[in-house]
């Protein structure tokens, strides 16, 4: 179950946004044959599109979890985590990227972004959960 609005802040909708725009950004990217040719999709833009993928899939499964006791912030923090060690992922598979297809930078610089604004926001949103329920 979802969290209820009244209990919802504008991190957690703000992150989930953020992830939709990620995975889309990383797939439009990933498809470009300007960026990366056909004939290495199979070798790393799938890897760099799991992780994207991921990173939204992970962030919209915690947002799902309704916490009634410790056992549901437990799953919750779990899915956080997940999403968090995916954008690290994405970032290095990036890097990686950009070293390998000398990806424009301007590209890279925004890529970077979208990603570190994603996971310091799911940094944030653990943080939050862990005042509000750590007691419970």
């Amino acid at each position: 179950m979802p969290t209820p609005k009244s209990q919802r802040t504008d991190g957690q909708l703000t992150v989930i946004e953020q992830s939709k725009e990620l995975a889309e950004y990383t797939i439009k990217i990933c498809s470009n044959e300007k960026v990366f040719p056909k004939r290495y999709r199979w070798c790393l833009t799938s890897k760099l599109v799991d992780s994207a993928i991921e990173v939204c899939s992970k962030t919209k499964m915690a947002n799902s979890v309704f916490v009634k006791d410790r056992a549901d912030y437990t799953l919750r923090k779990g899915y956080q985590t997940e999403a968090i060690a995916s954008a690290s992922s994405l970032l290095s598979l990036i890097e990686v990227s950009a070293s390998v297809f000398g990806i424009d930078m301007d590209r890279v610089r925004y890529w970077t972004k979208l990603v570190v604004n994603v996971k310091n926001s799911l940094q944030g949103w653990r943080e939050s959960d862990a005042k509000r329920y750590d007691n419970k």
